[in-house]
């Protein structure tokens, strides 16, 4: 029963951190991106934000899955998102750090005040807090289930002599943490509970060291598996793994100095352990910050092996951080820009090539369309696949507008090929002259759908309700202008030649053309112009 108790503690520990992490993405948003992008621009401030949201998220997947980001978007250079990382593992220290304070033993309060923020408050914010809150109450009520299994260990001659073996194989003992933080994916799971085994009076340094220090290699492990797709996070992983290896070394190689010195330090048995922790990250960070450069760029150079074999779109889709709505919906999101740039330049060579009657042009704008099909389907899949039950209103918010916005870029790109090419292909050979006029409302209504195409960009990149209300307006403006020129068009018809009558079937039916694209974009303000927590119907939560 007590072996029971301890695993159902290690359980309780998993299931707390994940809480925890929905809870802060759910608090924090989706303007977390930015803003760890404008506190990545130094080295040492990228420390901190690394260190902060490590505290905060306590997951070494769930960093290696942001740093991965920072590295698929190319804004931070490879040895900066090293030290964001490494920063990172700083601020996972935080948790041991509080089990070490006993705040476990207020676990009842973090559950009390947790469920009322989470159950009982509607807006999103307050709920994340809530939610937050409950994660810590279930990580503080595992290490008290486990803790006092500790203690009835410790009356168990078996489980004294056992020990007695294990702390004279450091080695046994470094593996089997790394294995369990490995399995488990979290280096608090295994540290807590060698920390509620030395509470219990059960351990010792000689104990815990090695236990730390397994952890720590565990989380490197971790990154590793995380970053494999792709040749840059192999690299980050691999130069993450030699600095904590390195450290790893060291500490072995003077284990009874380091043993001596934390037992001289002050505190209890858990909280020395806990600092070794602390200590040990913020060591393994200054390395970084000092040689992070040098390894970096000895590990580019390291042979990579043959490519894994990627499409050669979508390649910021990455099915690992499918668990965490938030990295998974800035992937898609990244990918629908890149989808909408695409689209422009399609949108662009097409008129081109109508302009200088240019047939190679148009068919090289047709094959461009594949590329588009390709894309498109790529994001829809994988925005299928990202778990309803873990997205709060606003993550379904906007993975509805990514799927909406993508299919009628879609749709644009079709009535590119289409309309426009096929029209232009069609009729390549045809003598007959817009009216000057004519040709110029056209070019102004071309002009004038480019620039909505930069507006609808602007309303997925920042989701700002007024801006996607505003571009709704502009649209309706844009149709009555439409209208407007068709009118005086018609009454320029009046007595006109055979030859203008003819040339005004082309005129309208570019006109049609350019209002169906435009009307296709408006998909992208009317999901971003409602509220998510009043107009969406209620989510599954987490």
């Amino acid at each position: 029963m007590v072996l029971l108790n301890i695993l159902g503690g290690v359980a309780l520990i998993l299931f707390g951190i994940r809480f925890l992490r929905k809870g802060l993405e759910r608090m924090l948003g989706h303007g977390l991106h930015a803003w760890l992008e404008r506190m990545s621009q130094r080295s040492w401030t990228t420390v901190l934000s690394g260190a902060a949201i490590g505290a905060v998220a306590p997951s070494s997947t769930a960093q290696t899955l942001l740093s991965l980001q920072f590295l698929s978007s190319s804004q931070i250079p490879p040895e900066r998102v090293l030290v964001f990382l490494l920063g990172a593992n700083i601020g996972i220290t935080a948790m041991v750090q509080l089990i070490a304070l006993h705040f476990f033993d207020y676990y009842a309060v973090f559950l009390i005040v947790g469920v009322i923020g989470f159950q009982f408050c509607r807006g999103e914010t307050i709920r994340g807090i809530g939610q937050s809150l409950l994660g810590l109450g279930f990580i503080y009520l595992a290490m008290a289930i486990m803790s006092d299994a500790a203690r009835a260990l410790t009356h168990s001659a078996d489980f004294e002599t056992v020990f007695g073996v294990l702390l004279h194989h450091r080695l046994l003992l470094l593996l089997f943490s790394t294995i369990m933080t490995f399995v488990t994916q979290s280096s608090t799971a295994a540290i807590g509970l060698a920390l509620a085994l030395g509470e219990a009076g059960a351990g010792s340094l000689g104990l815990l060291i090695p236990v730390v220090l397994g952890a720590n290699l565990g989380i490197g492990f971790n990154s590793l598996v995380a970053g494999w797709p792709t040749p840059a996070g192999r690299q980050l992983a691999f130069s993450n793994l030699i600095f904590k290896g390195a450290a790893i070394l060291l500490c072995l190689a003077g284990f009874s100095y380091l043993e001596s010195w934390l037992g001289h330090s002050p505190g209890s048995i858990t909280r020395q352990a806990a600092n070794f922790h602390s200590l040990f990250n913020i060591g393994v960070a200054a390395a970084g910050l000092a040689f992070g450069g040098l390894v970096t760029k000895l590990v580019q150079r390291a042979p990579q092996g043959a490519p894994v074999g990627m499409r050669p779109v979508a390649t910021h889709l990455d099915p690992a951080a499918l668990a965490s709505p938030v990295f998974a919906l800035a992937n898609a999101a990244r990918e629908s820009l890149r989808l909408a740039d695409e689209v422009k330049i399609m949108f662009e060579g097409s008129w081109r090539a109508m302009i200088e009657h240019d047939v190679a042009l148009a068919r090289e704008v047709q094959k461009h369309d594949d590329r588009i099909d390709d894309l498109h389907t790529a994001i829809k899949m994988y925005l299928s696949r990202i778990p309803t039950d873990a997205m709060t209103p606003r993550d379904s918010q906007l993975q509805f507008g990514l799927l909406n916005f993508c299919s009628q870029l879609e749709s644009i790109g079709d009535i590119i090929d289409k309309n426009l090419c096929t029209a232009l292909i069609k009729h390549a050979h045809d003598k007959m002259v817009l009216h000057p006029d004519d040709r110029a409302i056209l070019q102004s209504l071309y002009e004038k759908v480019l620039r909505r195409m930069d507006a609808a960009i602007s309303v997925l990149a920042s989701r700002d309700r007024a801006l996607a209300k505003q571009f709704l307006a502009d649209g309706d403006q844009l149709k009555n202008w439409c209208i407007e020129v068709q009118k005086v068009h018609y009454q320029r018809l009046v007595g006109a030649d055979p030859e203008s009558v003819a040339s005004s079937q082309i005129f309208l039916d570019l006109i049609n053309v350019l209002r169906r694209i435009s009307g296709q974009l408006n998909t992208i303000g009317h999901t971003f112009a409602l509220d998510p927590a009043e107009d969406l119907p209620e989510t599954a939560e987490t």
